[in-house]
């Protein structure tokens, strides 16, 4: 026994020109039997068993006939497509029969049976080997299996060598796109949306209870789990091209919420109508990039066997492995149809038989040393007066009525369901479903004003309304679907909040400004709390334009006149800072200026221009050059008093 890549060389090589299945021919082997003679009953009265090919001459002979173990052997024959036994052969075979529950069949496990069970098929080739791989590759799971396709599947499978592995399960998601067996494209990630010690997904807990959030863990599994749909879809659309190059498409995706993520929504991620989609055949782990390599290597590999006999050889063996022997567990359910054996057990004391006629004597007094048993004969005939069962077969099997619940009850149940598949439907904000489930829903009191009823009805208990819930899911096109389908927006929650007020969302708040400003008759907006922008006209926008227009001017002009002020304000401190001399130089400056002149700096010593240059100053004098300041210091010294 040995295994071989499918995308090698030599798997081409093994199935050259023709294939066959190994069960198929096994198969049309037993067909060629002689088909059984058709039984036809002999009785008149109609009372027959079709299984075990008997006929009753009363009712009451056929009803104990279907206790018998007879009876039961025989329909677990036709179960396996087998003959029937008639009353002599199954006497002669009770010993051989070891169980009617069908631990017979279970050791005559045949080739269609374990490669049903493997989830595997059995081909042989021209040259007489055998090998098996997984049926999945080859055919759809509802498709049957044909010899004329099987050698062109067998040829795609070695041509078309890439395939992509998705897993998908408890939070966690993991994908691979391999071409032979080489993975050129892997991701895998983990959200927190299990609900830790109790099992599922908080999405299938709302779904039961129609819960709001309870607690910090219940709305980051909300989170999570919106951002793990986020990130499949993200990841599957990237690789788009590569799953439109692949031959086979193998998913694992467990519960109903897991399988939604990949084919629902309004474009979904994988078509279920696509010939290439297959499930994983066998158990998986945790989905992990591991797990991924571990499918497909499983998937990849054909086992090859020398013989025929070889396979039936490793089938048993197997089959000797994997089936370990059942212990028997105490039944406490006593099967009152079914009549118990009478088995003989030994007095719990020994006696001679030389007293055995002196059992029939009573009037004996027994010493402690000589003791005797009696046995004594006592008639119940008198008590059958008091206690006789008055009650037939028929009515003692009579089942007794079921406990029907309320009506209340009922309705209640109902309604339940009802806002928890209409809570769904919100979340998911899938449009053509929901309009389906609102024109199936009936109220029989109203049945005109079906539909609004139904749009404008009270979903959970704090009081929110379709239209609350699809804003505060960010369900844009369903909010505004609701607007034109007569979804009231002025009602309010327990909160005593609108569906505008309950959001904080601008990207909400906006679809609710749209449609007030395109239907501005519809609602009352007001009462909603939604703001209307005003229509005006053109002498209205003309004349606010103006308005605008002299506000930015006297705006400016008040601009302008601060920055005035400030520079005063400035002016006027650096003056009060200035020296009396200063001052009365200042003054001089302007005073010059006014009269048409010009105020040059000049040397204290030479009168020589300054203008432009750094000075040379002691005590408030200014000089050109160091040498009119020394000249200037040694013509006027400094007298110390």
């Amino acid at each position: 026994m040995a295994q071989v890549q499918i995308f090698d060389s030599s798997f081409k090589q093994l199935i050259g020109d023709e294939v066959k299945f190994l069960q198929m021919v096994a198969s049309e082997a037993r067909e060629t039997k002689e088909a059984p003679e058709k039984w036809t009953p002999s009785s008149v009265s109609g009372l027959i068993c079709s299984y075990c090919k008997t006929s009753f001459n009363d009712v009451q002979q056929q009803r104990e006939h279907y206790k018998l173990d007879w009876h039961r052997y025989n329909l677990k024959q036709s179960l396996l497509s087998r003959s029937p036994l008639t009353e002599e052969e199954f006497n002669e075979r009770a010993d051989d029969v070891s169980s009617i529950s069908g631990s017979e069949s279970e050791k005559e496990d045949n080739l269609e049976s374990i490669a049903t069970s493997q989830g595997k098929i059995f081909l042989k080739t021209s040259q007489g080997v055998v090998f098996s791989m997984y049926r999945c590759l080859l055919f759809a799971k509802k498709e049957e299996l044909d010899n004329n396709v099987l050698l062109d599947r067998l040829r795609e499978c070695n041509v078309n060598n890439q395939w992509t592995v998705i897993m998908l399960g408890g939070g966690h998601f993991a994908g691979a796109v391999f071409r032979g067996s080489t993975p050129i494209l892997h991701k895998t990630f983990h959200c927190y949306t299990v609900r830790a010690g109790q099992g599922g997904s908080q999405s299938s807990k709302d779904n039961r209870s129609g819960s709001q959030c309870k607690s910090a863990g219940a709305s980051l599994r909300r989170y999570n789990e919106t951002a793990l749909v986020q990130h499949v879809h993200d990841i599957l659309e990237t690789w788009q091209q590569e799953i439109a190059n692949s031959g086979l498409i193998i998913y694992r995706a467990t519960g109903a919420y897991n399988q939604s993520i990949l084919f629902s929504g309004k474009v979904p991620l994988l078509n279920r109508s696509d010939s290439r989609l297959r499930t994983v055949p066998f158990s998986t782990r945790r989905a992990t990039f591991t797990e991924v390599k571990r499918v497909h290597g499983l998937l990849s590999c054909a086992t090859l066997y020398e013989s025929s006999q070889t396979l039936d050889d490793v089938l048993k063996h197997e089959v000797k492995e994997t089936s370990p022997k059942r212990s028997k567990v105490k039944n406490n359910n006593i099967n009152r149809a079914k009549s118990r054996e009478n088995v003989e057990r030994p007095l719990p004391v020994a006696y001679p038989a030389s007293r055995s006629n002196s059992l029939e004597r009573t009037d004996q007094i027994p010493s402690e040393d000589n003791l005797y048993i009696s046995e004594q004969e006592i008639s119940t005939k008198s008590l059958l007066e008091n206690f006789d069962d008055s009650l037939t077969l028929e009515e003692r099997r009579r089942k007794k009525p079921k406990k029907t619940k309320s009506r209340n009850k009922r309705q209640a149940e109902r309604e339940a369901l009802h806002k928890a598949k209409v809570y769904e439907l919100m979340q998911l904000g899938n449009i053509p479903n929901f309009e389906l489930y609102l024109k199936n829903a009936k109220i029989p009191d109203d049945e005109s004003d079906n539909k609004s009823s139904v749009i404008n009805e009270v979903i959970d208990a704090h009081g929110n309304s379709l239209l609350h819930i699809a804003a505060m899911h960010r369900q844009f096109d369903l909010i505004r679907y609701l607007l034109e389908h007569d979804a009231d927006p002025c009602l309010r929650n327990s909160s005593q909040q609108t569906p505008y007020s309950s959001t904080q969302d601008g990207d909400v708040r906006t679809v609710f400004k749209t449609f007030a400003s395109e239907f501005p008759e519809k609602y009352n907006y007001n009462k909603a709390q939604i703001p209307i922008p005003a229509v005006l006209t053109d002498e209205q926008l003309e004349k606010r334009k103006l308005v605008k227009k002299l506000k930015r001017e006297k705006e400016k002009e008040k601009k302008k006149a601060t920055v005035l002020k400030k520079q005063e304000e400035c002016e006027r401190e650096r003056f009060l800072q200035l020296s009396d001399r200063e001052k009365r130089a200042l003054a001089a400056e302007r005073r010059i200026l006014s009269q048409g002149g010009t105020v040059v700096a000049r040397c204290f010593l030479c009168a020589s221009d300054m203008s432009g240059k750094v000075p040379f100053e002691y005590s408030g004098n200014k000089f050109c050059t160091i040498d009119c300041l020394k000249a200037h210091r040694l013509a006027h010294p400094i007298v110390l008093s």
